[in-house]
């Protein structure tokens, strides 16, 4: 086996295993909080991207609309989201973070900006390039193979 298939192999593994250390904390988030994964991962979603309509974030998650409504009713009642009135069409909401959510995301992920910025000395511009190629790829391809997955479950398989 040559040495770029043996990193190769043990990029992919780390790539793994990270993957699963963040959903590991990303849970424990969620259960400090008295969310599921659903709900922060839309929290998530609307602190990458700004306000979405439900329709939107149907469409990024995967779920239903039905299943979004409750999500963002659920957020809604706890207060870390909130639904705005498109000024050009009254009949499209937005959903957007609270305050409130930006702080309490701060307080459990703050460490973890921090430590990425004790990483960024250590790589090159090119290097970040790579870094950035790679990981697009690979959130490109798992976005198309969910979307794939999704479409061929019956109605009652969705969530």
């Amino acid at each position: 086996m040559s040495r770029k298939r043996e990193l190769f192999d043990r990029l992919i593994l780390e790539l793994r295993a990270a993957v699963a250390a963040s959903a590991r904390y990303d849970q424990a988030v969620a259960d400090a909080l008295g969310f599921n994964r659903t709900d922060t991962r839309c929290i998530d979603l609307l602190s990458r991207e700004g306000p979405l309509t439900p329709g939107e974030l149907a469409a990024r998650t995967g779920l239903t609309t039905g299943a979004i409504t409750t999500v963002i009713d659920r957020l809604e009642r706890a207060s870390h989201v909130r639904r705005l009135p498109d000024p050009g069409d009254r009949r499209r909401v937005y959903v957007e973070l609270t305050a409130e959510a930006r702080n309490t995301a701060a307080r459990f992920y703050s460490d973890h900006a921090h430590r990425a910025e004790q990483l960024y000395p250590r790589y090159t511009e090119d290097q970040v390039e790579l870094l950035l190629d790679f990981l697009h790829g690979m959130r490109e391809f798992n976005n198309h193979k969910a979307c794939e997955l999704e479409a061929s479950l019956p109605e009652n398989r969705r969530r």
